[in-house]
């Protein structure tokens, strides 16, 4: 059996590591492309990928969680249910048309900001978890 962890923990017969760990802010200050530890905070496997931390999918379904709500000519923020990390995270549709990321919608936090007002009566619905890793 090869070694590929230096400072290993590994015992005769052992059949895993230990990864490092530790929360969010105990990350690296200055990790090293392929840095791979154990996120206490989030509880997800996670790897510095030379610009940031990023979480390790995992195989399985995640359930999608829909916004709804109604334009009234006048509205054009909405608070969703939960934050999303980009526009491109989400699926946005006013009736059954799809909107374009960026370019009809923004995201700050858990408020979706549209730019121009959906029309009265129109059914706004935002698909979430669609880049999901969960």
């Amino acid at each position: 059996m090869g070694y590929f962890v230096k400072n290993r923990a590994l015992s005769s017969g052992s059949t895993s590591i230990q990864v490092p760990s530790g929360t969010s802010a105990d990350r690296p200050l200055a990790p090293k492309f392929g840095a791979f530890r154990y996120n206490t905070t989030a509880g997800y496997l996670e790897y510095f990928n030379g610009t940031e931390f990023k979480s390790l999918t995992t195989v399985g379904e995640t359930a999608l969680v829909v916004d709804s709500f109604t334009g009234d000519n006048s509205t054009t923020t909405f608070t969703m249910s939960q934050e999303t990390s980009s526009a491109a995270q989400i699926l946005v549709f006013i009736g059954s048309v799809y909107q374009i990321p960026i370019t009809n919608y923004s995201i700050s936090a858990d408020d979706i900001i549209f730019s121009s007002a959906p029309p009265s009566d129109e059914p706004i619905n935002i698909v979430h978890n669609i880049g999901s890793n969960s």
